[in-house]
């Protein structure tokens, strides 16, 4: 695919996350994926957010007002030209491999539409050691069907819809219920696809 039509778009939507969304993005970037398109949809950031991004020349870069997640998903969504999707919240990361399995699952099973993969839960390391002493992660890697792990073809993202713009909480709950209502085919690969 030319750059002007990268095959996977990455939508990450942040508010206010300047402290972990460079490390996020290069994550991205990490991937060693060619043809792919970052998009960073800052939702009314009032911190150094938009600095961050925009060291990042391989990216696309658009500030909204606040006007909460759902919406902000969707506008990044409205921008993608790539012929998958993937979302990543700035408070994450990909490991360097994501989308190499990712892609394979797709390779060996054409009919499938959408990839999820497991997460693994970590406790972030800038934290003071009292602070940490009180965290604990009982499960660390789990199945994750959710938005952070999914890679989904662009068509069949579409044929169920956007996000429910009046929610700002569970937004992925009701997509992924309306998926299962549209028979999308999906996959689980055991392999950590987000931390």
């Amino acid at each position: 695919m030319t750059p002007e039509a990268p095959d996977i778009s990455v939508v990450i939507p942040v508010h206010n996350g300047e402290r972990y969304l460079a490390e996020c993005i290069q994550s991205v970037l990490d991937q060693n994926h060619a043809a792919l398109e970052l998009l960073v949809i800052d939702n009314g950031s009032t911190d150094g957010t938009a600095d961050v991004a925009r060291a990042f020349s391989s990216r696309r870069y658009f500030h909204l007002a606040d006007k909460g997640l759902s919406k902000a998903l969707n506008h990044g969504l409205e921008q993608c030209r790539g012929a998958f999707l993937a979302f990543l919240d700035a408070d994450d990361l990909w490991p360097p491999n994501r989308l190499a399995v990712q892609l394979e699952a797709f390779a060996r099973s054409p009919a499938v539409e959408l990839v999820f993969g497991y997460v693994e839960q970590f406790i972030s390391p800038e934290l003071e050691e009292s602070a940490k002493a009180k965290l604990s992660i009982r499960d660390k890697r789990l199945p994750g069907r959710y938005r952070g792990t999914m890679l989904i073809r662009k068509e069949s993202f579409w044929r169920v819809g956007p996000f429910e713009p009046s929610m700002d909480f569970a937004e992925f709950i009701d997509w992924y219920m309306r998926a299962a209502e549209h028979n999308i085919r999906e996959v689980m690969l055991p392999d950590v696809v987000t931390l």
